[in-house]
């Protein structure tokens, strides 16, 4: 049976709860508490798994890509570490060659792209558009993101198929 809470607990809960809800909503708690939270998980053929939080991504190189996409208006501006450098996190890059990486969104949607493409496309894992990172509700927290308009042969709805949004999980095959 639950205790009751008497009128002393509801108001001590009722102050503890709002100090929480108070510090949450200064900008440097948030970013603190936002930059652990896991927003890639990458399973290897090897079993070896990482958890990677925006921080972690933040310690990687980044890089910018100006580059028009079938899906938006316009050229746009992305910043994110190299999916190469991402992947070389658990494992030497050269082992993925030949390699199939299972992708999947947050709704679940999946999609399998070469791991050659790492090498031969350098595609990012654009944590930013525009200056701003990239929120579920428009496309992130990554998109994988070709450099299109670097390159004919990428625009080609064989990569195009390949963009990924709202990607959360990687999986080696």
């Amino acid at each position: 049976m639950p205790t009751p809470l008497y009128p002393e607990t509801i108001r001590r809960r009722q102050f503890l709860g709002g100090g929480a809800a108070i510090l949450l909503s200064l900008p440097a708690v948030r970013a603190r508490a936002d930059s652990r939270q896991i927003i890639l998980k990458i399973t290897y053929s090897t079993g070896k798994s990482l958890a990677l939080s925006d921080a972690d991504l933040a310690a990687l190189p980044w890089h910018n890509l100006r580059t028009h996409t079938f899906w938006t208006d316009g050229v746009q501006e992305f910043r994110g570490p190299s999916l190469r450098d991402v992947m070389a996190l658990g494992t030497e890059a050269e082992t993925l060659r030949g390699k199939t990486f299972r992708m999947k969104a947050l709704n679940e949607f999946s999609v399998e792209v070469p791991a050659d493409d790492m090498f031969d496309s350098n595609p990012l894992l654009a944590r930013e558009m525009n200056g701003r990172p990239m929120q579920v509700r428009d496309k992130g927290p990554l998109w994988l993101v070709y450099p299109r308009d670097d390159r004919p042969d990428l625009q080609n709805p064989v990569y195009d198929d390949r963009w990924i949004w709202q990607l959360n999980d990687i999986k080696v095959l």
